[in-house]
Order: C-alpha cells, then structure tokens, then sequence
C-alpha cells in the first residue's frame, strides 16, 4: 500500500506490525486493515478511536496504584520509616548494589540478543520480568544512601507503565482522548494526595515542628543503629540539635564531624519520608500539566502548533536544566541530591517522549520548516554541543558500540541482519556520524569545559565564600556607616571579576548589613538593616552594570573583540533587537536580569546600547536580590532559632526560582525574534565589513591549524597527551561532584574560619576545605588534567605556526602539500 511504502522508505522500524525484517518488497503489499495505517509513536499520524471505559480505567490505575505504593510504603502516612528501618543495614545497601549490576547484566543481554523483535509477546513479558525485578529490589534496597531512590522509581511507574500502553493496545486511540485521560487521572491522583496530606497533618497534629521532628528521629532507631559505621546512634545524645550533648562527649572533632554528617543523613531520610506525598502530588500535578498543554490544548494537525509544542519542551529543558544547576542551592537541606535526581529522570522522560510520541523523521521536517532551528543548526552541530555529550556519555559510547556489535552477530546468526557490516544499520549511521567529527576539537573542548567548571563551580566558588566569610569577621567591629561604604566597595570589585555572579554579593550584604544594624539601630535594626541592605545592593548593581558597560564599550572598538562575541550573527543580533527596545520590555529586562552578570553588561558596551534604557530594564533586578539579602539576613540570625534557617532556605529557593524564570524567558524571548525576524536578522549590514574581512584573512589560518589538529595527522603521542587530558578532567569532575563531601568540607558565607570544623568552620586554616585523601587526589587529577592541556595546545600552536611559515601557497593547506608531494614523488626537506 502507498502508507506501507512511505513509511519503508522513512523508517521501518515505524511500522506497525514490526516486522522490520522482511523484504521492501513484501512490506509494500502489507494491506492497510493490518493496523500499518498506525505506526507506533508517531506524532503525524492520530488514531481514530476514542477511549472505551475499561481503557479509561487502566490508565487510572496506572497512575492511581504507583501513588498508592508511593504513600503507603514510603511516607509516614503510611510504613516510610519502617521500610527505610529495613534497609538501613550495610548488607542491604551491597545487596542493592548487586542487584542494580545483575539488572544492567540482563538488559544488555536482552538488546544483543534483538529482544525488541521476539516474535512471540509471552517470551518478551518473562524476559522482561527478571531485569525489572532486580532495579526495584535495588532502588529500596539503596534506600538508606539515596532515599530519594525508592520514591523516584516509584513514580517513574506511572510514565513507564502509560507508555507501554501508548505503545501497544492503545496506539490506535486519538491522542487527545488518551491524553485527556491521562491530565485527568494524575491530576486527579495529585490533588487526592495533596487533600489527604493537608488533613493528615492538621487533624492529627503532624506539622512540621520540633515535636514532629522529635517523634520521626524516636521511631527511626533502625536509621541510627547504621548510619554511622563505628558504632548506634542515639538521636537525643549525637543528634540532637538543642540539647548539643555531642558537645560534652570526650571524643576528637574527627569523630563529630563524621557522627554530624551520619546525624544529617538520617535526618534526610526522615524529612524524605514526611515530605513524599508533597513531591509525589507536585510530580502528578506536572504530568498533568504537561500532558494537558502538548496533548488536549495542542491542534497537533497545524504544523505552527507543533512548532510551539516543540518550543514548549525546549523550554522545559532549559527549566530542568537549570533546577539541576539550582538544586546546589538546597545543599542546606540535604536534598539538593533528590532534586538533581527528580531532574535527570523528568529530563529522561521527557526526551523519550519528544522522539518517540513526536517521531524522529517529524522533529526533523519540523525543524527544518523552523527559522529558529535553521539559526540554531549550527550551534547544535558544533563541536561545543558534541562536546557536552562526549563529556556526558563518555564510557557508554564505546559500551554502546560493543553491544551494538553483539546485537548484530545475533542477526547474522539469525538471518535477520540488514546490513553486511559490524554493526546495526541505526548504530553504523551514528558511527558514520561520528566518524565525520573532528575528535582533536572536541575532545580540547571537553578539557575546556571541565576547566571551566572547576573555576566557576569549585575553585572561584569556595575562594569566594572564604573571602566573604573573612571579610564578615572583618567588618565586625567598625562603624556603622563605614562597614556600609565598604561592602559597597567590596561588591562592586566582586562584580567587576567575570566569573563572579551576584547571589554570593547579596548574601554577604544581608549578613553583614542586617547584623550591624541590629547592633547599632536599636529595636528596628533588623528590618532598617533588610531594607539598607537591599538598596545598597540594588544600586551597586546599577553602577556596576556601567562599570562593566565601560569595559565593553572600550573594549568593543577591537574589531577581534568584536568578532570574539560573533556581534554579526544571528543570535548575538536578535538579542541587540530585544535590547534596543524602549521601556519595560519583558524581554529585554529577562535578557539583562537572567543572563550571567558580567558578559551582559559587556555585550551592551560593545553593541553600544542606550545607557539609561540599559538601567531601565535592569532595575527589576531588585526583586531577584531582595529574596538573596533575605536569605542573608535570616542566615545571620539561625544561631537562635532554626525558624531563621529554614526561611533562609525558602529565601534562597525564591531567589533561585526567579532567577531561573528570568533566564527562561530571555531564552524564549531570543527563540521567539529569531523565528519572526530569521530573514532580516541574516542579512549582512556595512558596520560588520571589517568583521567578515577579519574573517576572511584568519581563513587560511584556521584551516591549517584544524589540518595539522586532524585526528589522522596526530601522532600516538600526541592523542595519548590529548586523551590523557580529557579523561583527568573528567574523573576529577566526577569525584567533585558525585564525591563531593569527601573532597571539600562544607562551607558557607556565615561560617567563621576560625571555628572548629565540627561547627561548620574551617579551624583557622583555610587550607583545611580541601578533604584529604580524596580531596587531594581529585585536585592533582585536575591540575595534571591542566598542564597536558597546555602542552597539547602549544604542540599545535607550534605545528600550525610552521605550516604556515612553510606554506608557499597561501590558498594550499598542509594536507594538499602532503598529496602534492607524494604525486610527484619528492620528499619534504629535513628542516619540513
């Protein structure tokens, strides 16, 4: 039929029946009653069947049951504290372990022996049974080292559990019935759990205070017997955080700071376990959401509301993203691993669902109907972006291909290959993809952005808290008013450092500020102090704004400086639009409040903006700052009453939260003027001469250096020096991460240096932040990373530098050398 031949010649793993295998030829005579008229997850093709009641019901229960084990088991609605009891032991956490290896064992078994096209249902369910047992065994089984572990597998039931019905007996149903049923079922699902939770915790006296606290540590006895290795816990004598009786243990400060991080641990669990039915009703209510708006509110028949489908996940990626980045921000509250965690799987999810609901073949056609993505092509195939991936998958590209070579001697045993080569037809295009890479530049990359990070996130980062913190201590004892002029010059110079953003600025005001004013303004001092605070840091972001615009500005004379920001691209123009608007535009106070501080501001000085307009639209930054000198403020006074350190906590949410809005919303705003003005913005303008013939005469140079830096042309020595520096940075970014309370002590502005480590100080040594042993190593890795990264560049420089110096031709590359003289059969010089 012409539907069966459409879709052999885009895809034959999209049709119906699934009998990829058989000839083209056979495929075309496939009749269109044998369902091929409903190629699974494919956005452009609907289903014509609405759903029956049983169907409706199914779904209900999918989602329904997974919330039901989500509160029985897991909260204290339910047996939460006596589930994570049971598994506390050191044995269940190995046991885990194992279980977690046998089911990633089964799962490659299954893809190389082709699982997906088992011809008989039956065998693929029992297959499938063993792998899925084993990674719920070891999700509660590591419930004690990640109790965000139990839940999240949990939930992750009910989009895995929907899928398969999406993509087996449903298939064939329209898809806004099916997502109606789904938006209705979790939303449903979360308002139930949000109802039951609010009356749980009025009417039978479960808020959230010290008695609540004090009950859930009593009956968590099981945590404490094993959360510490040296020996049981007892909460009242080790843990608890009024009665400071660890304070009168004759034991050494080592020995606290280990008993007050196993204290925090089980203090983590039991707060998971209280809270889980607000995270399990928060992730219905965003499925519901998400399904509503991409699958009900959605005309997916008009190619224009799929573009705004697309955008929409665009956006949720860039939301997700940066919850990930923010989730450092709730360290304090020891969850910031369970945010990080619900991220990456919604991240998951919701990239599974955009190729497999949308379609691959349909994102593309999509995509290149799309002026914004046809601007964004480029940056999306740069060595930049593959970088990131390598730097992401690193040791699961080669595992890929090796069980990717298996899978595919399975079907040449089997007689079901469709190519003749080592791998599958899918994977052999990936590695002709990435056989096309230039794996010099990338792999360069990735030791750059492993740098990068290290300096933004580690290095700068913990200089700049020390620094703070020193300078708090300071300030102590001076005057008023002087304190005042000095932590505006303070915060000033911290803005004018490029790597330096402002939140740790804001914080540092709220402490000092409001703790002086307290001192010296009487009873009112706190909130005079809040106040005082605020405004010294609204106009210190004022005036560094033009600080920073002053160096753009001279800076962007340097037509190199110029073409460093790329001012004549597409991007860097739509962004000038926005900027150029007059007043209050949402987009350009979004782009001059959401973007990184420093690079802003200097790109309006060399874009050579309106200067007042600049401070116009940055003025709305008084309520991203307001909630950081809150945060401050509140973290000056938690010594007296852990109310200040919990509103210092939401404070610094808030701050997060509207500093995440603001960047998603200059993301969207750039999206947006590049998809209406993609024309206009592509056209060259005279100002930009001098940039494109500065890139005209640098041609010839950067093709010899990307000639003389092609993986072909590098010696073992050199790809040894290069690999050397790409797998050192990212085994030392691992351990800062993944490793990170075994690397740094835990360390804050309102922390005083010399205070014992057990108190969250540094014992007057701020050296001593640095973890031994393996704080140590994973420095030397990074400086060994750093210093193999240097030598690499200098070889190249130097090795690029002579072949232009030896180029006679200034049009002839190294390459075309080389072939010119093995064509004529000459040797190159002893000096070449």
């Amino acid at each position: 039929s012409q539907d069966a031949e459409v879709m052999v010649e885009g895809d034959a793993t999209l049709i119906g029946n699934r009998q990829a295998h058989q000839d083209v030829d056979a495929l075309k005579q496939v009749k269109p009653e044998e369902d091929t008229q409903y190629p699974r997850f494919s956005w452009a093709v609907d289903g014509t069947h609405t759903l029956s009641l049983p169907q409706g019901a199914l779904i209900f229960a999918a989602c329904f049951v997974p919330n039901l084990a989500a509160v029985v088991l897991l909260s204290d609605m339910g047996t939460g504290i006596q589930v994570y009891s049971e598994v506390a032991p050191p044995m269940m956490s190995l046991g885990g372990d194992l279980a977690i290896f046998f089911a990633a064992m089964c799962i490659a078994l299954l893809y190389v022996s082709d699982w997906f096209y088992y011809k008989s249902r039956c065998v693929k369910v029992v297959t499938a049974v063993p792998p899925v047992i084993l990674i719920t065994m070891g999700a509660f089984l590591k419930g004690r080292k990640y109790p965000w572990a139990p839940l999240l597998f949990t939930l992750f039931l009910i989009p895995f559990v929907l899928g398969i019905y999406r993509g087996t007996f449903l298939r064939t149903s329209r898809r806004k019935s099916f997502y109606t049923c789904v938006s209705a079922s979790t939303g449903l699902c979360g308002l139930l759990i949000m109802l039951v939770f609010v009356i749980w915790v009025f009417a039978g006296e479960h808020q959230w205070t010290r008695a609540t606290k004090d009950d859930l540590a009593a009956r968590s006895t099981g945590l404490y017997d094993h959360v510490y290795k040296e020996h049981k816990l007892e909460y009242v004598v080790h843990c608890h955080p009024d009665l400071n009786s660890l304070d009168d243990l004759d034991i050494q400060e080592e020995e606290k700071d280990s008993i007050k991080t196993a204290c925090r641990q089980a203090a983590s669990v039991w707060f998971l376990v209280w809270i889980c039915p607000v995270v399990a009703a928060f992730c219905n209510l965003v499925l519901a959401v998400f399904c509503y708006m991409d699958g009900v509110a959605l005309n997916t028949n008009e190619s224009d509301s799929l573009v705004r489908a697309l955008r929409q996940v665009l956006m949720l990626l860039f939301f997700l993203f940066a919850g990930m980045y923010c989730s450092a921000y709730l360290a304090s509250l020891a969850l910031g691993s369970t945010i990080m965690a619900f991220c990456v799987a919604f991240l998951c999810v919701l990239s599974v669902w955009a190729v497999v609901e949308v379609g691959g073949q349909t994102l593309l056609t999509t995509c290149q109907g799309s002026k914004a993505a046809k601007m964004l092509a480029p940056a999306l195939r740069s060595d930049w972006v593959r970088a990131i991936f390598v730097g992401a998958a690193n040791v699961f590209i080669p595992i890929f291909f090796f069980l990717n070579s298996g899978n595919q001697s399975v079907r040449k045993w089997r007689g079901t290959n469709d190519t003749p080569g080592r791998y599958t037809k899918s994977a052999q295009r990936v590695a002709d993809e990435i056989d096309t890479w230039n794996w010099c530049s990338i792999l360069t990359k990735v030791a750059l952005l492993g740098e990068l990070f290290f300096m933004l996130q580690i290095g700068f980062s913990k200089v700049t808290y020390i620094f703070l913190s020193w300078l708090c201590e300071f300030l102590s004892d001076f005057d008023f008013g002087l304190v005042l002029f000095l932590v505006f010059a303070v915060g000033y110079c911290m803005f004018m450092l490029p790597p330096v953003p402002g939140v740790p600025v804001y914080i540092f005001s709220g402490i000092v500020i409001t703790d002086q004013a307290r001192r010296n303004l009487g009873d009112n001092g706190f909130v005079t102090g809040i106040i005082i605070a605020i405004a010294v840091g609204f106009f210190n972001k004022l005036l560094a704004c033009l600080g920073q615009y002053c160096i753009g500005f001279f800076l962007g004379k340097k037509v190199k400086v110029q073409q460093l920001i790329a001012v004549d691209s597409v991007p860097t123009k739509a962004i000038e639009m926005i900027l150029n608007r007059p007043g209050l535009n949402l987009g350009k106070v979004a782009i001059l409040i959401g973007g990184p501080d420093w690079p802003t501001s200097v790109t309006c000085g060399i874009l050579k903006l309106n200067i007042p307009q600049m401070l116009l639209g940055t003025m709305p930054v008084i309520f991203i700052l307001s909630p950081c000198v809150l945060a401050g403020a509140f973290i000056a006074r938690q010594g007296e009453d852990a109310m200040w350190l919990t509103l210092a906590n939401f404070a610094t949410i808030a701050a997060a939260v509207c500093q995440i809005a603001a960047g998603l919303t200059a993301a969207f705003c750039i999206m947006k003027t590049i998809q209406e003005h993609g024309d206009e913005l592509a056209e060259p303008r005279p100002e930009h001469a001098e940039i494109r013939e500065l890139t005209r005469k640098g041609e010839h140079s950067r093709r010899s250096y990307i000639d003389v830096t092609k993986w072909s042309n590098l010696t073992l020595c050199d790809k040894v020096i290069l690999m050397g520096a790409s797998a050192s940075n990212l085994v030392a970014g691992f351990m800062f991460v993944m490793m990170a309370e075994a690397c740094f002590l835990p360390f804050s502005v309102d922390k005083s240096i010399k205070a014992p480590i057990s108190e969250g100080g540094l014992g007057g040594n701020p050296l001593s932040i640095v973890v031994a042993p393996w704080g140590h190593i994973a420095l030397c890795l990074f400086f060994i990373a750093v210093a193999l990264h240097i030598l690499h560049c200098c070889i190249m420089s130097q090795r690029a530098k002579n072949e232009l110096k030896y180029s006679q031709n200034p049009a002839e590359t190294a390459e075309e050398r080389r072939a010119s003289q093995t064509t004529t059969g000459s040797k190159p010089s002893a000096k070449e």
